[in-house]
């Protein structure tokens, strides 16, 4: 089989891991790299140069979907675009070249987005190896530039076994891996960014930011996170009817991407507080790590709109949970929390986990006062035990044993244990035929 990989920063050098063992087991490795500062060995590494200053470009091809994700435009004042066309075309060639049979890399930054909208267009199978939230320690290969997973181990767990992994999400006893503190020395950190600096300087502008506007963009969101502090509560209003939205990092594919319809979280917030009624009040819960979502813009609605509310970020949601009567998200793994504990969440696009029918998908604002007045009269749909196992099972069998990480964040990523596990996943998906 030939297999293709896509090039993302570090965690390139976990994914080279995998990849020399999958050589070694017959398979044909490729790489595409954009980014010459993170070169991986195993395979035959393809780097696409810089674009010359003077590249003419054909910008005929419809990339819409690609330039309203990209973190560069949407975040750091990038308004040149026409790199995207140059790559496009340079991508197509290297893929009409290999013919591989699977591509595998994220789903983030353009480079993977055009390799995905190219595989989509030649028919050819791009796979998002991600964690799958839970149960922990596990990860599934997700289609393309979505969050729906395609095959599984099929591994079902004892009712047992379900019904400790559920007791532990709904006490909030276990975590997602991607969750999961991670502390660095200011020595690695200091490397890191003279890395990523020698990049930029080198000719890397296409993914990495030019580091004045990222200083002070990072000025401004600590800023905005210290008024956000000022003006915010601690608890929750039992008198009202609370609605709670936790609001995604951004720039994260989780939003930007694979929630791309709702990418704009102001406006969805503004939309929810609009068709809110008396009594009935919206708390913004911020991301403890919380990035550029924390928009002056988006400070001065709530602050301007009666029932909107931010919460403070020391407050956890272990302190809230109990005590909010419906949750909204776009894709967050809150989602997985309310639909192991019956609590009522609405998801504002289309995503797997609506396949719990707790988890509901709101097709327009306007219908929340239907799902809130099915709250209040206790008919908003619950889960059995049995059911709850079921779910836990569908996630359990669309899902492989493995941590997908890099060893910037995780060193047990790189583990040899880990690597084989995720190396045995690879191999149940990408089958030599004789």
């Amino acid at each position: 089989m030939k297999l293709l990989f896509i090039e993302n920063r570090y965690k390139t050098f976990f994914f080279d891991l995998v990849a020399t063992k999958l050589e070694k087991h017959g398979h044909d490795i490729y790489w595409i790299v954009q980014n010459p500062n993170f070169i991986p060995t195993s395979g035959k590494i393809i780097t696409i140069k810089y674009p010359p200053k003077s590249v003419k470009v054909n910008k005929e091809v419809n990339l819409d979907n690609i330039l309203i994700s990209d973190r560069q435009l949407n975040y750091f004042k990038k308004e040149d675009t026409s790199y995207f066309y140059y790559y496009y075309q340079e991508i197509k060639n290297i893929i009409q070249e290999i013919k591989p049979n699977f591509v595998f890399g994220e789903s983030t930054v353009f480079h993977e987005l055009l390799t995905i909208k190219i595989c989509k267009e030649k028919d050819i199978l791009y796979l998002h190896p991600s964690s799958c939230r839970y149960p922990s320690g596990r990860f599934s290969f997700y289609l393309y530039d979505t969050v729906y997973p395609y095959l599984g181990s099929e591994n079902l767990l004892s009712q047992n076994e379900a019904l400790s992994i559920i007791d532990n999400i709904v006490k909030r006893h276990s975590k997602p891996d991607y969750m999961k503190k991670v502390s660095f020395k200011k020595s690695k950190v200091l490397k890191d960014k003279a890395k990523i600096l020698k990049g930029y300087i080198t000719g890397e502008k296409y993914n990495t930011p030019n580091p004045i506007v990222k200083y002070k963009i990072e000025k401004q969101k600590e800023k905005n996170k210290a008024i956000w502090n000022e003006k915010a509560v601690s608890q929750i209003d039992k008198n009202v009817f609370s609605i709670v939205y936790p609001l995604h990092l951004q720039p994260e594919a989780n939003i930007d991407v694979w929630g791309r319809p709702r990418r704009d979280q102001l406006e969805s917030i503004q939309q929810i507080a609009n068709n809110l009624k008396h009594n009935q009040v919206l708390y913004i819960k911020p991301n403890p790590k919380s990035k550029y979502e924390l928009s002056k813009e988006l400070l001065s609605f709530i602050d301007n709109t009666p029932n909107t509310q931010m919460l403070h970020h020391q407050v956890s949601m272990d302190e809230i949970f109990i005590d909010v009567n419906l949750f909204i998200t776009v894709n967050g793994t809150i989602a997985l929390e309310c639909i192991f504990a019956n609590k009522p969440i609405l998801t504002l696009v289309e995503v797997f986990f609506n396949k719990a029918k707790n988890c509901l998908f709101m097709n327009g604002f306007d219908l929340l006062q239907d799902h809130i007045i099915d709250i209040q009269k206790n008919n908003f749909p619950i889960l059995s035990q049995n059911e709850k196992i079921d779910f836990l099972n569908l996630l359990n069998t669309t899902s492989f044993m493995g941590v997908i990480s890099d060893p910037y964040y995780s060193a047990y990523s790189v583990s040899k244990q880990n690597v084989k596990d995720v190396t045995k996943a690879f191999e149940s998906i990408v089958k030599i035929k004789t």
